[in-house]
């Protein structure tokens, strides 16, 4: 295994998207190998693969992006690859690539985010920032607005129509009265895989009940943010109601 350190290092907890870990070996000809794309250097001497684990009902595991040479596609593709921070990975020309990273997961824990070019397999990796909401002046679509009883906070749901990722997360943010909302949810931001929270409201006791589903209510802890308003919640499972969402898609009356 080469040695190679990156500052940034993400966890994916979400079990529907889980990076495979179970293999310490992967290797082309391997019956669960599944090739999601490669594409060639200009030169035609190295190789970028992006693969996945067949896990049979499970799905697919999520493995990662290999960089190599034509000579190495034989051997354990664990060993030339990316780490799954990493996404939207190409090459520029035949000695740099250019990556993104997301930074949906350090805003959710207030980690600072730093960038920081490597080298790995002999390639230069120019890394960027994956900013989700790529048009600064990108005006939020309002899901669910709605002020507290006592009428200091709202309860602001809404996502982004121009969002890089076509998936249109849901943003969650406790804001003052008739407050500026912020950019990025600052109590939940979601992913392309679910919602999570469907519908939420105020209590006569100015806290917060959300809504969801059995399939997704133990996967709403990972995407809270973890410097939130301090406001109490709790979140109420409906099968009967929400059983079959993936959404928001309650719209606010006010």
């Amino acid at each position: 295994m080469r040695n190679f350190a990156f500052i940034l290092v993400l966890t994916l907890l979400s079990s529907c998207i889980l990076y495979d870990n179970r293999k310490e070996d992967v290797l082309i000809t391997d019956k669960d190998y599944v090739e999601n794309y490669r594409e060639y250097s200009p030169d035609s001497s190295m190789l970028l693969i992006n693969y996945s684990i067949d896990l049979g009902a499970f799905g697919y595991g999520q493995s990662g992006t290999a960089i190599l040479k034509l000579s190495d596609t034989t051997k354990n593709l664990r060993q030339f690859s990316l780490p799954n921070t990493l996404t939207r990975v190409k090459w520029l020309d035949n000695k740099n690539i250019s990556a993104q990273f997301d930074i949906l997961p350090y805003l959710r824990s207030g980690e600072k985010i730093k960038i920081k070019d490597t080298v790995f397999n002999g390639i230069r990796i120019r890394i960027s920032e994956l900013d989700y909401i790529f048009d600064k002046n990108d005006k939020p679509e309002i899901e669910h607005r709605e002020i507290s009883p006592n009428g200091q906070f709202e309860l602001v749901a809404y996502r982004y129509a121009n969002e890089v990722s076509g998936y249109n997360i849901i943003h969650i943010s406790i804001i003052p009265a008739g407050g500026q909302i912020p950019r990025y949810g600052n109590f939940l931001i979601s992913d392309n895989e679910s919602d999570y929270i469907f519908y939420g409201t105020w209590t006569k006791d100015n806290e917060l009940t959300f809504f969801s589903n059995s399939k997704y209510s133990e996967l709403i802890q990972y995407y809270l943010v973890k410097n939130r308003p301090k406001v109490k919640y709790k979140i109420i499972v409906d099968d009967k109601k929400y059983g079959d969402k993936y959404m928001w898609t309650e719209k606010s009356c006010t």
